[in-house]
């Protein structure tokens, strides 16, 4: 249980744990009293009242001393910058035959590890592949799971058996049938159109049973995504790969990927051989006022 304390002679009495605390932990008994750890056992330890305490008068036992740190105000860029990086940010999926420096692919998970997860629960965990035999291993195994499933959707009375278990989720794969062949196609050969040749992958998963754990790796991702911008690298979403984790179980296995983990986001990365200089209009967003 967290162990956390209010210094009364640091203390203003402004309330701001007591406003800010997502889990109620603080109590205010009257405006301008000392706030009380009412409900400690409750608490997230997402460090919202050692953040936000601008006298210093939170101690929190699960943010010792050095592991909490001021904001560098001059470092955060503006709206229009931000913006600027969204606007640059596509999925590349021609890479240089080039590795990415681990440094780089760290500064990537520093990114994504950052990212808010419900409860504050961190739940995301990451493999990162960087072997070529391993990478090769992984394109073929999911090209082996494609071609069972362009098998079972050609086939008429296996394709009725899958509607009927899997309902509207097979209506996707048969949209995608011919995309399937023409890609099982390219990989016999020679032209990986599953991985594209990348020099990293990194796939982001979690426990299976952590609350809104598919959410977290998915906002843990979107920042690895433009952490990696930032830095020079393409990357692209492995949809193939974790699609095939998720139905087959080679490839957790070839990771050993703990059990009761699932794979829920993958990204390649490397260097784009051909780097994007401009950016498309996207169509205009849909959306309701109240």
């Amino acid at each position: 249980m967290p162990q956390i304390t209010i210094n009364p002679d640091l203390c203003k009495r402004d309330g701001i744990c007591v406003l800010s605390c997502p889990a109620q932990v603080f109590v205010q008994m009257e405006k301008g009293s000392l706030p009380e750890v009412a409900y400690e056992e409750h608490c997230i330890a997402c460090g919202h009242c050692v953040c936000l305490c601008p006298h210093g008068a939170i101690s929190h036992a699960d943010f010792p001393p050095g592991s909490v740190h001021s904001l560098r105000q001059e470092m955060i860029p503006s709206s229009e910058q931000l913006l600027e990086i969204l606007r640059s940010r596509r999925s590349a999926r021609v890479f240089k035959d080039q590795p990415v420096e681990r440094e780089l692919i760290e500064k990537v998970i520093e990114g994504a590890r950052l990212a808010p997860s419900a409860h504050n629960t961190q739940s995301t965990e990451f493999i990162v592949v960087q072997d070529p035999a391993v990478l090769k291993q992984i394109s073929q195994l999911t090209a082996d799971y494609l071609g069972k499933i362009i098998k079972l959707l050609r086939n008429p009375l296996s394709r009725a058996f899958l509607r009927l278990v899997e309902g509207e989720k097979v209506k996707g794969a048969i949209y995608a049938l011919d995309g399937f062949e023409r890609l099982i196609r390219a990989h016999r050969q020679g032209r990986d159109r599953i991985l594209r040749h990348t020099p990293a992958l990194i796939l982001f998963h979690a426990d299976q049973s952590t609350i809104f754990a598919e959410a977290n790796a998915n906002l843990a991702l979107q920042n690895a995504t433009l952490i990696a911008q930032a830095l020079g690298l393409g990357s692209f979403w492995t949809g193939y790969v974790v699609s095939t984790c998720n139905r087959d179980r080679r490839i957790p296995r070839l990771l050993s990927l703990p059990e009761g983990h699932k794979v829920y986001g993958g990204l390649a990365l490397g260097y784009p051989q051909f780097p994007f200089r401009n950016w498309m209009e996207r169509r205009p967003s849909q959306v309701k006022w109240f």
